[in-house]
This record gives C-alpha cells, sequence and structure tokens, in this order.
C-alpha cells in the first residue's frame, strides 16, 4: 500500500489546486489560503511516508515549486501591493 501513497499524494496537489482555481472570487482569501496549506501537508505528509521512488521525488518536488511560488507570491503582495 505504500507504494501507492506517492501517487495518492500527487492526486492531492491535483485536488487542491484544481479547488484552489474554482474558488477564485468566490471565497474569501482567507479560505483559499487554507485550502492550500491544508492540501499541502496532506501532500506532504502522504510523500513522506510512501517508498523511496519516481512518485515520491515529483511529488516532492512538486510541494517545493508551490510553496516556492506561494512565498514569491506574497512577497511580491509585500513589496508592490500586488502583481
Amino acid at each position: 500500500m505504500r507504494k501507492y501513497l506517492g501517487w495518492v499524494s500527487i492526486g492531492i496537489i491535483g485536488i487542491t489546486l484544481i479547488l484552489f482555481v474554482f474558488m477564485r472570487g468566490r471565497v474569501s482569501g482567507y479560505v483559499g489560503t487554507n485550502v492550500l496549506i491544508i492540501g499541502a501537508i496532506l501532500a506532504l505528509v502522504t510523500a513522506l511516508l510512501s517508498k523511496k521512488g519516481k512518485s515520491k521525488t515529483v511529488s516532492i518536488s512538486a510541494l517545493g515549486i508551490l510553496a516556492g511560488g506561494f512565498i514569491i507570491l506574497v512577497l511580491g503582495f509585500m513589496m508592490n501591493g500586488g502583481l
């Protein structure tokens, strides 16, 4: 069962991003941020529990890119007041 947790992690990342796109403008910013953070934490936990392999590497890399993009977005808002 642990060998499939990497693919589950990739699925959680995908579902989180789809929810994030469809919720844009319909809910407050706090709700969207919470959905993004909860999805990233769930994906990270499932990726860390999975066996070593391609899916684990891909999911942890995607989480790193997602976290880096979120930090850059937040810093952009802090510095310039918007994009």
